[in-house]
C-alpha cells in the first residue's frame, strides 16, 4: 500500500487521483479515471484476512443492475498483488451526514428506507445481500436513494457479521437505519467491531430496557405510524426479532406506500430553505416616494346608489362614503363636521370655470387664495384625464366618476363608447369556416380508397441492377428496400448455448437487457479464459427479433467491452453479413443502403478482453 499514491495507474486502467473516505478498516479508497472507457470510478484496494471473501462477494454483486445500488464495475488483482474493487463514484449524502442536521420525518423515513428495501430486494433475488448495513452505508443524492458497498463490505466484515442468515441480518439493517433516521440512535448491529475504522464517528446505541428490547419508537417519536412501531418491536424485541421481517421484501411490504424523496426534506425544518412569502408592495414603492396616497380610477357606468345602498355599505366606510371595491382599510380619523353643501352637477353648455367660485371639485369650500382643480378636465363633454387625487374627510378616496350628492347617492356619467371593431362576428365566423373544412375533409377521407388498395390495384415493383457474369449489367424486380414501419426489437434469441455441468453458460436469461432501453443494464457473457470462447465454441449469436419487418440504416452497440471481433447479420444464422468491425463504447455500423428485415443478429467471433479474462457486456442495441 505505501507505493500507491496520486497519480499511480493501476492494471495500466485506473488512474488514481486522490484518496477518499472510507469507514472500513481493512480498505482504502481512492478517486480514480478509467483510461479506456474515459470515466470516473472509485477504487477501493482491500488488505486482511477476509480479502477473498470481499473479491467474491464484489463479483457476485456486479451481477445485480438497479439505479439505486452503486454498481461494482471490476474485481481483482494487480501484478503487484494487490487486491483492488472497482465501482461506480459516491454521490449524494450519507445518512449520517443527514442526521448531522437534524431528525428525518416520518414521511421522509418511510420513502428512504422503503427505497433501500426495494432495491436490496432486487439484490436478494440474484442470491447477493449487503450483510453490512450502516449510516455511512445509505445515501441520499437528490431523488434518489443510493446504496454503496454491496457485496463489498459484507465480505470485509464476514468474520464479524451474522452472515448464516444475511437475507434477514438485511432487513433488521433497513430497519435499525428507519430507527436511526427518526431518532438519531442505532439500534442495529455492533459498530465498534474490529471492521469498522477506528476514526469513524459512530452513533449513539438505541435504549434498551431490562429484557433487552430496544426502547418503542412511538415513546421518543409522538404520533409516530402505529403499523412503523410496530414493525420496530418485532425487530428488536426481547426474543432477537425473531418475529421480525425475514428479508427486504418484508420491509418493502411494512412501508408501502411511500412518496417521492428528497434530500432538502430529509433535513430538518430549522435548516430547510423557508418559501418566500407573497410581499405587497407599498404605496411609496408603487408610486416611487413616501406619502403617496393610492389612485382610484372612475368606474364610469355604475349604477347610482341612493339612500338605502348607501346605508348598506356603511359598515366600514365612513358615513356618507361608498363601500370600497378593492383592499383600502379605513384607519380611524378624528373628523365630525359637517359637510358643506356640494353644488349640483354643472349644467350642460357649462362654462370652464365651473364650479362656482369658492369650492372645488368634490364641493369643499376652499381657503382664501387656495388654489383648486382645474374642473374643465372633469367636463361630461370631454375624455376624462385622471391627475393625482387628494383624499375626502377620513382618508377614503373619493370616487372620481361622479359628483356627491348628500340626498341622493352618486350620479353617474355614462361611460365614454369604444372605437374600433367588434371581432366576436369575426372570429365566429372564421371557427365556422374551419369547422366546414374540417367535415368535408372527413367525408372526402372516408369514401376515398385506403393506400393499401391503391397499392393492391396498381403495383409498381421496384427495379434493381445486379451484375452479370461478365460484369454486365442486369434488370430484375425485387422486394422495397424501405417500409414505413419503425425497427422496434420484440425478443431476442441466444445462438450457439453451451450447457456446462447442467447450466447454460452465456446467460440467456438475461439477454433482454441488450434491448431493454435501460443503457445501465447490459447482457453479459460467462468470462472465458481464451478470446476464442475458451476453445469451447466457435461463435456466439443474439439473434434480434423484430415487431414487424423494418427499414434498417443504422445499428449502434453501446458496451462496457471494448475489441473483440463482431459482425452485424441479416436475418438469423447464416444470413448475409451487413456489416463488421470491433466492439468500442459505442459502435456504429452505417449501413450502405436500407436492409428491410424482421430480424438481425450480433455475431459475435471474438470477446473483448477485461481484466479477469474474456467477456462481453452489451448495454443496448438500437436500431435505425
Amino acid at each position: 500500500m505505501s507505493t500507491v499514491e496520486p497519480g499511480t495507474v493501476l492494471v495500466e486502467r485506473y488512474r488514481l487521483r486522490q484518496q477518499a473516505s472510507t469507514d472500513l478498516a481493512a480498505a482504502t479508497a481512492w478517486e480514480a479515471h478509467d483510461l479506456i472507457l474515459d470515466r470516473d470510478v472509485r477504487v477501493t484496494l482491500v488488505t486482511g484476512p477476509y480479502t477473498g471473501d470481499a473479491l467474491d462477494a464484489a463479483r457476485r454483486a456486479a451481477l445485480v443492475t438497479d439505479p439505486r445500488l452503486v454498481r461494482v464495475l471490476d474485481a481483482g488483482s494487480d501484478p503487484e498483488g494487490r487486491k483492488y474493487v472497482v465501482t461506480e463514484p459516491h454521490t449524494g449524502t450519507t445518512l449520517t451526514q443527514v442526521i448531522s442536521s437534524g431528525l428525518v420525518d416520518e414521511q421522509q423515513a418511510r420513502a428512504i428506507i422503503g427505497e433501500a428495501a426495494s432495491a436490496l430486494a432486487v439484490a436478494h433475488a440474484r442470491g447477493v445481500h449487503h450483510a453490512a448495513l450502516r449510516p455511512e452505508a445509505l445515501r441520499v443524492d437528490g431523488h434518489q436513494v443510493r446504496i454503496t458497498g454491496l457485496g463489498l463490505d459484507g465480505g470485509l466484515a464476514s468474520g464479524d457479521t451474522l452472515n448464516v442468515k444475511p437475507a434477514e441480518l438485511d432487513a433488521q439493517g433497513l430497519v435499525a437505519l428507519l430507527y436511526y433516521a427518526m431518532t438519531a440512535r442505532w439500534p442495529g448491529q455492533d459498530l465498534e467491531a474490529e471492521w469498522i475504522a477506528k476514526d469513524t464517528l459512530i452513533p449513539l446505541p438505541a435504549q434498551v430496557d431490562d429484557s433487552g428490547a430496544v426502547a418503542p419508537l412511538s415513546s421518543l417519536v409522538p404520533h409516530v405510524d402505529t403499523e412503523i412501531d410496530g414493525l420496530v418491536a418485532r425487530t428488536f424485541d426481547a426474543s432477537g426479532g425473531t418475529d421480525g421481517p425475514k428479508n427486504p421484501d418484508d420491509v418493502t411490504t411494512a412501508l408501502a406506500p411511500w412518496g417521492e424523496v428528497s434530500v432538502v426534506a430529509s433535513l430538518p425544518g430549522f435548516v430547510q430553505p423557508e418559501p418566500e412569502e407573497p410581499r405587497r408592495q407599498s404605496i411609496a414603492e408603487a408610486f416611487g416616494g413616501e406619502g403617496v396616497p393610492p389612485v382610484r380610477r372612475p368606474a364610469t357606468g355604475r349604477i347610482a346608489r341612493n339612500d338605502e345602498t348607501m346605508a348598506m355599505g356603511a359598515g366600514n366606510a365612513p358615513a356618507g362614503y361608498p363601500e370600497p371595491q378593492n383592499d383600502y382599510t379605513y384607519e380611524p380619523q378624528a373628523y365630525g363636521q359637517q359637510h358643506a353643501p356640494v353644488p349640483p352637477p354643472p349644467p350642460e353648455g357649462a362654462p370652464a370655470g365651473y364650479p362656482p367660485a369658492g369650492y372645488d371639485q368634490y364641493g369643499q369650500p376652499v381657503a382664501q387664495g387656495q388654489p383648486g382643480y382645474d374642473q374643465a378636465q372633469y367636463a361630461p363633454q370631454q375624455p376624462q384625464q385622471y391627475p393625482p387625487q387628494s383624499f375626502a374627510p377620513g382618508g377614503y378616496p373619493p370616487d372620481n366618476g361622479g359628483y356627491y350628492e348628500q340626498d341622493g347617492g352618486f350620479a353617474t356619467q355614462p361611460a365614454p363608447k369604444r372605437g374600433g371593431v367588434n371581432p366576436t362576428p369575426i372570429v365566429l365566423g372564421l371557427v365556422g369556416v374551419a369547422v366546414v373544412a374540417g367535415l368535408i375533409w372527413a367525408i372526402n377521407a372516408v369514401l376515398s380508397p385506403t393506400p393499401d388498395v391503391i397499392a393492391d390495384a396498381s403495383p409498381s415493383p421496384s427495379v434493381s441492377t445486379s451484375a452479370g457474369a461478365n460484369g454486365e449489367g442486369s434488370t430484375e424486380p425485387s422486394a422495397p428496400t424501405e417500409t414505413e414501419a419503425r425497427p422496434v426489437i420484440d425478443s431476442g434469441t441466444l445462438l450457439g448455448e453451451l450447457d456446462w455441468e447442467g447450466s447454460t453458460l452465456d446467460h440467456p436469461e438475461a439477454v433482454e437487457r441488450a434491448f431493454d432501453t435501460d443503457p445501465a443494464t447490459f447482457y453479459f457473457t460467462t468470462t472465458y479464459q481464451r478470446a476464442a470462447f475458451g476453445g469451447f465454441k466457435d461463435f456466439l449469436g443474439l439473434e434480434l427479433r423484430l415487431r414487424e419487418p423494418a427499414s434498417v440504416t443504422k445499428i449502434e452497440l453501446l458496451t462496457n467491452t471494448p475489441g473483440g471481433k463482431v459482425q452485424i447479420l441479416k436475418g438469423g444464422e447464416g444470413g448475409e453479413v451487413l456489416a463488421e468491425g470491433t466492439f468500442s463504447e459505442t459502435t456504429t455500423f452505417e449501413l450502405s443502403e436500407p436492409v428491410v428485415s424482421d430480424s438481425f443478429t450480433i455475431w459475435v467471433t471474438e470477446l473483448p478482453q477485461v481484466s479477469d479474462g474474456f467477456r462481453l457486456e452489451l448495454n443496448e442495441v438500437v436500431l435505425s
